[in-house]
C-alpha cells in the first residue's frame, strides 16, 4: 500500500512498532519514487499511543491529509476459552486505535478547514458468521460500524471508507496455512489489488461510507 501510494505521488508516513529498521528501509525505497517518506513508531496497544503517533506524524510532515488504518492483529480463539484479556487486546489494536487516529485526523482537518479521507482495513469474514475467532471478529465488526457511522458524522470534511480483503498471502509454513475456501473468481486477491482499492477510496471524492470487498467474491457465499 505504501509503495502504491508513493508511486501515485503521495508523500507517505509509515508507522512501525517493533520493525523500525524495516520501516526505515521502506521509507528509503519510497523516496525513490520522487516524494517524501517518514517513519513514526509506537505500540498502538498502549493507552495514549495512537494520539502520540498522530502527533509524531504531524511533526514530521507538517500536515496529514489521509489515513490508512492497517495495523491489526488476528487470533484464533475458541469462544469457550476466550478471556477478557483476549477481547481487550484485539479491541485496543483493531478498533480503538483506528477510532482514535481517525478522530485526531478529523480534528486536524477541521483546524485547517481542509478535507481528507480515511480507509480502514477490515476482513471479508465480517460478511458471515465464523467460528473460532469471535474476539477478532467482534473487533472488526466494531470497526465496520465505526466506518459507516463516522462517514456520516465527519462529512463533509472527512470521507471514511473500508477495504475488506480475503485470503491474500500464503504463510511460509504449511502448518500455518489457513485454507482459503471456495473463491468464486477462482483466484486469491493480490496485495497489489488490495493496495489499488485503498488508493481508489482515498482519492474517490464522491465516495464515503463504503466497504469494498477485495476477496474474489467470497463475501457472497453463505
Amino acid at each position: 500500500m505504501a509503495d502504491t501510494l508513493a508511486r501515485a505521488g503521495w508523500d507517505v508516513i509509515v508507522h512501525a512498532n517493533r520493525s523500525a529498521a524495516q520501516a526505515d528501509t521502506l521509507c528509503t525505497h519510497l523516496a525513490t519514487h520522487g516524494g517524501k517518506a517518514w517513519r513514526v513508531t509506537g505500540d498502538l496497544l498502549a493507552a495514549g499511543v495512537p494520539e502520540a503517533v498522530f502527533d509524531a506524524a504531524l511533526a514530521c510532515a507538517g500536515r496529514v491529509d489521509a489515513l490508512v488504518n492497517n495495523a491489526s492483529q488476528f487470533a484464533l480463539q475458541p469462544l469457550a476459552s476466550a478471556t477478557p484479556e483476549n477481547f481487550e487486546r484485539l479491541w485496543r489494536i483493531n478498533t480503538l486505535a483506528p477510532v482514535r487516529l481517525t478522530q485526531r485526523l478529523a480534528a486536524h482537518l477541521a483546524a485547517r478547514h481542509a478535507t481528507g479521507s480515511a480507509v480502514n482495513l477490515l476482513d471479508q469474514r465480517i460478511a458471515h458468521p465464523n467460528a473460532g475467532a469471535v474476539p477478532y471478529l467482534l473487533s472488526k465488526k466494531a470497526l465496520e460500524a465505526f466506518t459507516l457511522s463516522a462517514a456520516l458524522e465527519f462529512a463533509p470534511a472527512l470521507r471514511v471508507n473500508a477495504v475488506a480483503p480475503g485470503a491474500v498471502l500464503l504463510p511460509s509454513a504449511a502448518s500455518n496455512k489457513e485454507p482459503a475456501g471456495t473463491i468464486p473468481l477462482l483466484t486469491r486477491p493480490s496485495a497489489e489489488q488490495v493496495a489499488a482499492a485503498v488508493r481508489y477510496l482515498l482519492e474517490a471524492e464522491a465516495v464515503t461510507g463504503q466497504i469494498l470487498y477485495v476477496d474474489g467474491g467470497q463475501h457472497l457465499l453463505s
